[in-house]
C-alpha cells in the first residue's frame, strides 16, 4: 500500500524505475511499476543529422502558363455556328413564293392613290420577282380571309393589313377569277392616331422598298368540325369600320368563285362606317356596288355612315340586316354569319372583347350590340359571329 501511494502522488518514479533492470538480484518485480513503465514511455530522440548531409532544397516550380487553344476556344464557337446552321435549314424553310410566312421579304411600292389627305392605296411588288406555281393565289383566296405583315423598320413593329384583290368581276380565258396573278399586292391604309405602322407607309413614294411577310389566315372559310352540308357560307351581314372592310371585299370575292363552282345564289348586306363623306370610295367597293341586282350570283348591298354627318351604325340597322336576309335558318343551304371589323373600340362595341389563351388571341364573349340582338331573337348559336 505504501508503495502504491507514492506512486500516485510521484510519477515520475515509475520513469526511474522503469530503467532499473527486471531481472537483478534481489530486486522484486512489481506489477504496478512495469504498467507504468509500458504505460508512459519516454521517447527516444533521433540523432540530428548535420548540415552537410541535409538533401538540398527542390528548386521552386515553374508557372503553369495556360495554351491559347484551349478546349472551349473552339468548343464554344463551333457550337453557336453549328447551331445557325441547324436553326436556318431547319426553320426557315426556302420557298419559291413571292412571300413567305417565315421571313419579311422586300417590295417596292409600285403606285400610291390617294384617298383623302390620311388614307391611300398601296400597290406593292415583289422587288424579286419569282414564279409561283399556277396554284399558289387560288389556294390561299380559297383558304379563308387574309393579310399580309408589313415592318417599320426603324421600330421593328410591323401591323396586319387585308390585301384587296384588283378586280372582283374579270374572269380569265379558263373561267376563273384568278387574281394577283402578277404578285402585286394592294392594301388600303389610313393614318391612325398615335400609329407607328400607318404613317410610316403613307410617307412612302413609288420606288420605296418596304419589308412583308405572309400571308396569315385570319378566318377559314370552312372551320374544322362544320358539316360539309353546312360549310360554304350562304349569307352574310358584314359591320366594316374604316380599313375594315378590306376583308369584306375579299368575302365577296371568295363567293363569287363560290357560285361559279356550285351555282347556289347568296347575299350579303354591307354596313360600312367611314370618317368622312369626302373620302373617296375605294374601286373595289364600287364594283360591289354592281351586284346589287345580284350579278354573278352574290347580291351585295352596301350602305354608308359617316362621322362628319353624324350617322352611326344603329341597333336598329343591324336588326334589319340581320332581317332583311332572313339570316338564322339557312340550315344545309349554307352557314349565316356575321362579321365584325375595324379598330378595337369599334369591334368592342358591336360584338364585345376579344380574349386570350396560351398567349393566343381568340373570339371571347360574344357582347355588345350583336350580342343583344341575337339574345332577344332568340337565335344564339345558329348565326356565327366572327371578330376580325
Amino acid at each position: 500500500m505504501l508503495q502504491r501511494s507514492i506512486l500516485r502522488a510521484r510519477p515520475h518514479l515509475s520513469q526511474r524505475c522503469s530503467r532499473l533492470p527486471a531481472n537483478l538480484p534481489g530486486t522484486r518485480w512489481n506489477p504496478i511499476q512495469t504498467r507504468l513503465s509500458t504505460t508512459n514511455p519516454r521517447p527516444r530522440s533521433s540523432p540530428r543529422p548535420s548540415p552537410q548531409q541535409q538533401p538540398p532544397p527542390p528548386p521552386p516550380s515553374q508557372p503553369r502558363t495556360r495554351p491559347f487553344y484551349t478546349t472551349p476556344f473552339f468548343t464554344i464557337p463551333t457550337a453557336f455556328i453549328l447551331g445557325y446552321i441547324t436553326y436556318t435549314y431547319t426553320t426557315t424553310p426556302t420557298i419559291p413564293y413571292p412571300i413567305n410566312p417565315y421571313s419579311f421579304t422586300p417590295h417596292v411600292i409600285t403606285s400610291t392613290t390617294p384617298l383623302s389627305p390620311s388614307s391611300s392605296l398601296i400597290t406593292l411588288s415583289p422587288k424579286y420577282h419569282s414564279t409561283p406555281p399556277p396554284s399558289f393565289w387560288s389556294i390561299i383566296n380559297s383558304e379563308g380571309l387574309w393579310s399580309v405583315q408589313i415592318k417599320q423598320p426603324q421600330l421593328q413593329i410591323q401591323r396586319e393589313y387585308t390585301p384587296l384583290p384588283e378586280t372582283l368581276l374579270s374572269i380569265n380565258e379558263h373561267g376563273k377569277r384568278d387574281r394577283n396573278l402578277d404578285n402585286k399586292i394592294t392594301i388600303f391604309v389610313r393614318a391612325v392616331d398615335g400609329g407607328e405602322v400607318s404613317p410610316y407607309l403613307l410617307s412612302r413614294k413609288p420606288g420605296d422598298v418596304v419589308e412583308v411577310r405572309g400571308p396569315v389566315i385570319t378566318y377559314t372559310f370552312k372551320p374544322e368540325g362544320i358539316i360539309q352540308e353546312d360549310g360554304d357560307i350562304r349569307n352574310v351581314v358584314f359591320i366594316a369600320g374604316g380599313t375594315g372592310v378590306s376583308p369584306a371585299i375579299q368575302l365577296t370575292a371568295h363567293l363569287l368563285s363560290q357560285y361559279t363552282n356550285d351555282g347556289m345564289k347568296r347575299r350579303m348586306k354591307i354596313l360600312f362606317a367611314s370618317r368622312t363623306a369626302t373620302e373617296k370610295i375605294l374601286p373595289q367597293i364600287q364594283e360591289l356596288e354592281t351586284l346589287r341586282d345580284g350579278k354573278g350570283g352574290v347580291q351585295v348591298d352596301v350602305e354608308y355612315f359617316y362621322d362628319d354627318k353624324d350617322t352611326f351604325i344603329s341597333k336598329p340597322d343591324i336588326e334589319a340586316a340581320v332581317a332583311g336576309l332572313e339570316m338564322g335558318g339557312a340550315g344545309k343551304n349554307g352557314r349565316d354569319v356575321i362579321m365584325v371589323s375595324g379598330p378595337e373600340g369599334f369591334v368592342n362595341h358591336y360584338a364585345g372583347k376579344k380574349g386570350w389563351k396560351d398567349g393566343l388571341e381568340t373570339q371571347g364573349v360574344l357582347g355588345g350590340v350583336v350580342g343583344e340582338i341575337l339574345k332577344s331573337r332568340k337565335q344564339g348559336g345558329r348565326i356565327e359571329v366572327m371578330k376580325l
